[in-house]
């Protein structure tokens, strides 16, 4: 299996191929008013507005450089019976890099998203949960609209 490989500033990232629905250019968004920590806009994607969260805001509580290899990356998630997208904003997507061998992370109190490291791979990124991601509020606006 394979991981897309980026950077949230300093630190080397992973995510599963198989979570990404697709990887964006970095385009303008939708505003959203009031919206949680982290979430920049939102995205028009297949007839549908996706929430885009900036990894860089998360982390390091700043924004994303413009850089060409800032990319929007959108993963699909599950919830109920269904999926849900939602899009995050990184830096350096630049690389595919394989699943394989794994060496625990260190547990970082807020941040429950990091996982364990790649071990086979140039940086060791860390593997994202992005299923422990989303910022509270927005995962409570998941689940209110989730169908009954």
């Amino acid at each position: 299996m394979l991981a897309i490989a980026f950077q949230v500033g300093d630190h080397a990232l992973a995510l599963p191929a198989s979570r990404v629905v697709e990887l964006l250019p970095r385009r303008s968004l939708r505003p959203i008013a009031m919206a949680p920590e982290g979430v920049i806009g939102l995205l028009p994607f297949r007839g549908a507005l996706v929430p885009v969260v900036d990894l860089c805001q998360l982390a390091l509580g700043r924004d994303s450089r413009p850089l060409r290899s800032t990319r929007l990356i959108v993963v699909s998630l599950p919830q109920g019976d269904g999926q849900r997208l939602v899009g995050l904003l990184a830096e350096s997507v630049l690389d595919l890099v394989t699943l394989g061998d794994t060496l625990p992370g260190l547990p970082v109190a807020g941040a429950p998203w990091l996982g364990e490291h790649l071990a086979g791979s140039p940086g060791m990124p860390q593997l994202v949960d992005p299923m422990q991601l989303l910022p509270v509020e927005l995962a409570a606006l998941y689940q209110e609209v989730a169908p009954a």
